[in-house]
């Protein structure tokens, strides 16, 4: 198998109808539904995807922004089920209703991943900056499990929600979510604020948090949940049975939802690591020869810096988030800003140190 083999591409929707305060895309705000003329059309996106097929490209992730901004993304839909191509999907889920919902379910969604950030709308709203919010949220994941699809609820921790994480894990179960997910707000975009305001945890507290709640889910939840802490900090058993996310940075390309062609969603906020755009530049020419690819690939792991590169996992782990690294440092060979702010603070597993 190849190692470098592209096998999934991330569709990152231009506008946002919440105006989400950690988010790392920066998507500029549209409270209804349409086509904007800075939006790449349909038949380009399409177009890309054909290339991508054929460089081996078997799944496709549409995330945010929010997807179902645009509407004309039934087609979008409507081309993947046409092609079995393997889908998931990040959404707010505000929009989703009956028409949505089962364009999905024909679609053969795997998974689709919903923000869901408290147990109630104060909380949730405090986040996501869009009253109303949560009710639509709520509505639409009754209709995505009326279709019978499988729904993950994805909650980004900070101090507003911290002490309701239990009581939003209760209402996922309820709701008939598969699983949660909790996601650290790294320091990236809008979430630069809230780091200096001191609104999401410390390194030590996030530390602290998740040995805490990890003893307790062990013994009372019955729905799986996914700690996004980086994998040197968790127990092995705890590794196997979560199946850890790691960045596919050797697998994945990001296409932007104005056509420019990225690591990831990165390229929205820099423009380093735009590598192209689609309908004027080749998906093959930038899969097999552009720097910063060719740069990924000989760096990463085996020069990665910092305690990164001292990392026994870093073969597993790939330095976990390497669009946060450059955003960061500069450098996608930096280390992980939480892993090395650990290393500093004397909080990183000593052995897990080579």
């Amino acid at each position: 198998m190849d190692k470098f083999a592209l096998r999934t591409v991330y569709l990152y929707f231009k506008y946002c109808n919440l105006k989400c305060r950690h988010c790392w895309i920066n998507p500029p705000y549209a409270d209804s539904r349409g086509l904007r003329e800075d939006e790449a059309p349909l038949d380009d996106i399409i177009s890309c995807l054909e290339e991508c097929r054929e460089l081996g490209m078997r799944s496709v992730k549409l995330t945010g922004g929010e997807p179902f901004t645009r509407n004309d993304i039934f087609g979008l839909l409507e081309y993947v089920r046409e092609k079995s191509i393997r889908l998931s999907m990040e959404t707010n889920a505000v929009f989703i209703r009956e028409k949505e919902a089962k364009a999905l379910r024909q679609a053969q969604a795997t998974l689709i991943a919903v923000s869901l950030d408290g147990p109630n709308a104060g909380i949730h709203e405090a986040l996501r900056g869009v009253k109303g919010s949560f009710d639509d949220a709520l509505k639409g994941i009754a209709a995505l499990k009326k279709e019978g699809l499988s729904i993950q609820v994805i909650t980004s921790l900070w101090r507003g929600n911290k002490d309701n994480i239990k009581s939003t894990i209760k209402l996922s179960r309820s709701l008939g979510a598969s699983s949660v997910k909790i996601n650290l707000i790294q320091g990236m975009c809008r979430a630069d604020l809230m780091q200096e305001r001191q609104e999401t945890l410390t390194v030590k507290e996030t530390i602290d948090f998740y040995n805490e709640l990890n003893e307790e889910m062990n013994v009372l939840s019955p729905i799986r949940v996914i700690f996004d802490i980086p994998p040197a900090f968790k127990q092995v058993k705890n590794m196997r049975i979560e199946s850890i996310s790691t960045c596919s940075i050797f697998n994945i390309l990001g296409i932007l939802g104005d056509g420019a062609i990225s690591i990831c969603g990165i390229g929205s906020n820099v423009d380093r690591l735009v590598l192209g755009r689609i309908g004027k530049d080749r998906i093959k020419d930038i899969w097999s020869d552009h720097p910063v690819l060719r740069e990924i690939r000989e760096n990463i792991p085996a020069r990665m810096s910092g305690i990164c590169g001292r990392c026994m996992l870093r073969y597993y782990c790939l330095g976990k988030c390497r669009a946060e690294a450059y955003y960061s440092k500069g450098s996608v060979s930096a280390p992980l800003s939480f892993c090395q702010a650990a290393y500093e603070e004397g909080l990183f597993p000593g052995s897990r140190i080579i």
